[in-house]
This record gives C-alpha cells, structure tokens and sequence, in this order.
C-alpha cells in the first residue's frame, strides 16, 4: 500500500510491464497529470485508483503501456 504523500512531481510512472509511461507533472485531488513523450508531447490523467505502489521513487501503475490509451484520460498539455 502507498500513501499520496509519497507521490510528488517529477517522479517516473512505470506500467505494470516495467516500461516507463511518462513523468508526473502535476497533482490535482485524485488524479496525477502524467507527461508522455518530450518533442509529440501528451498529458493523461491517471486516476490514484489506477497506482499499485510507488517503489524506488517511481509509480507503478496496475496497467500496461497498451492502455495507457484506454484506461487514463488525455488532457491539454500543461506549461510547466
């Protein structure tokens, strides 16, 4: 179990397959904006439902790569 405290930005978010997602850029009540990609730039919403752990400093989600697409909403991309 984590707590949301131990979630901030700048951390790498990881699927459950090991790959790295993205990064997170933002917080906001139950959701991380996770940037993905750096020159075709997206931001996605995932919900704290969708986090197994944060472990090493890094967010592993329950989902895959694949359904990054599905699962998260994709958002206007933040300044930062």
């Amino acid at each position: 179990m984590f707590s949301r405290s131990e979630i901030h930005k700048g951390m790498k978010v990881r699927g459950n397959d090991g790959h790295v997602l993205g990064r997170i850029i933002k917080m906001t009540g139950d959701e991380l904006i996770v940037e993905k990609g750096l020159i075709r730039r997206h931001d996605f919403a995932v919900s704290l439902a969708d986090v197994r752990e944060v472990v090493g400093g890094e967010v592993l989600l329950n989902h895959g790569r694949d359904s990054l697409f599905s699962a998260p909403r994709e958002v206007p991309p933040t300044k930062h």
